[in-house]
């Protein structure tokens, strides 16, 4: 067994890339149900890659970071079969919170999936040590690596996703970035190094591993910091066709009239002014615009820490309101309240499903919404419905 030494400027940029990796994960699935299915699609398959390869890159400084007596070699293929790994298994445990309700259940799975991705990314990037060195693992060594992982991941995403707001997420993503780098370092002080009995001399490399980790690092924050670029929403500025009015010639001899002011959810009244919307009305947010809805084409709302989201047949739109706000703007028998976190229209609801002791009911015909039922509101929606 040989003496390890850490470089303490290279542990602490793994722990820096692995935080900043997570906020952009974290950051890059905020809000998506305000999305459609292919664009929420294409932002969690950037949201797996920044966390994966996050992931993948605070392993990789992780492990320069160590000063060994001789120089080692890594397998290719396995050391991108690591990175692939992380990427795929933190990819299913996004799916699972952005498709589907999001239940405690789900965000533990999601946690769990998470946690094993990175346990797993960490001992196949270790298998891809190839040569003069021989690894060993202490068995407690790996158990308490990868509980810690799991245990961790799943604390971050619950802080992340039960309330979602930019504290959250960042205390979110620090959490799950030093989970990371928890599990790397306790997973590395529960491993031993010795020489390889068939030692054979290694060229010096031609960079220097601490010039190597640099270079890494800001390869990671480039594209974390892409990514979160790409996912800000930019105005569109151009000039929709219907939005301009065709009007002919004005007549000289004809009286002056008003011009004919249109604005979403806002009617005129008889003496030319913008009217109120309908009481029965909810504002949302679409292309920088604040409109106005009907409460019955609504299918359900969700809450989204202090605000909401508005579910239709075609869409998923921001609402500024919270969730009691919208409860108390509307007339007692517009909406049921399944769940501290969603109001259900009853005329939209087509089904009932029951697994294990939680009840979900079916909104929807086109887009077939799943929504968790709470014990205490059940028997009120089964009363409703008739069953």
């Amino acid at each position: 067994m040989v003496e390890v030494h850490y470089s303490p400027f290279l542990v602490s940029a793994s722990v820096l890339v692995a935080i900043m990796a997570a906020f952009t994960c974290l950051r890059l699935t905020s809000g998506l149900r305000n999305l459609s299915f292919s664009r929420r699609k294409v932002r969690i398959a950037q949201a797996s890659i920044a966390l994966g390869g996050g992931i993948w890159s605070m392993h990789f400084i992780g492990m320069l970071a160590v000063t060994l007596p001789f120089i080692v070699n890594y397998d290719p293929l396995l050391t991108i079969s690591s990175a692939l790994i992380a990427i795929l298994i933190t990819g299913c445990g996004l799916l699972l919170l952005h498709f589907g309700a999001r239940t405690n259940a789900r965000i533990a799975m999601s946690g769990t999936l998470t946690g094993i991705g990175i346990a797993s990314m960490h001992y196949t990037g270790m298998a891809a040590i190839s040569a003069n060195c021989i690894v060993t693992y202490r068995p407690l060594g790996i158990a308490l690596s990868v509980l810690i992982s799991i245990a961790a991941s799943t604390f971050a995403m619950w802080l992340a996703y039960s309330n979602r707001s930019v504290l959250r997420t960042a205390i979110g993503a620090i959490v799950l970035g030093l989970s990371i780098s928890a599990m790397h370092y306790v997973g590395m002080l529960n491993t031993t190094f010795a020489q390889a009995a068939n030692f054979v001399a290694q060229p010096i490399p031609a960079i220097d591993p601490q010039v190597l980790a640099i270079s890494v690092s800001l390869s990671a924050f480039v594209i974390c910091g892409l990514f979160l670029l790409l996912a800000v929403p930019m105005e569109d500025t151009s000039t929709k066709k219907e939005d301009v009015e065709k009007t002919a010639d004005p007549d000289p001899l004809a009286p002056p009239t008003r011009p004919n002011i249109k604005a979403p959810g806002l009617a005129l009244s008889r003496a030319g002014n913008l009217a109120p919307p309908a009481k029965n009305s909810i504002p949302y947010e679409k292309e920088g615009t604040v409109r106005f809805m009907n409460a019955e084409r609504i299918l359900t709302i969700e809450s989204d820490g202090h605000y909401t989201t508005i579910r239709t047949d075609e869409d998923a739109l921001f609402c500024p309101w919270s969730l009691s706000k919208v409860e108390k703007s509307q007339p007692a028998d517009q909406f049921l309240k399944t769940h501290r976190r969603f109001l259900v229209n009853p005329a939209h609801i087509n089904g009932l499903r029951k697994v294990g002791d939680q009840l979900f009911c079916y909104v929807g015909k086109v887009t077939e919404l799943e929504v968790p039922v709470s014990r205490s509101r059940a028997k009120d929606l089964r009363s409703l419905l008739g069953v």
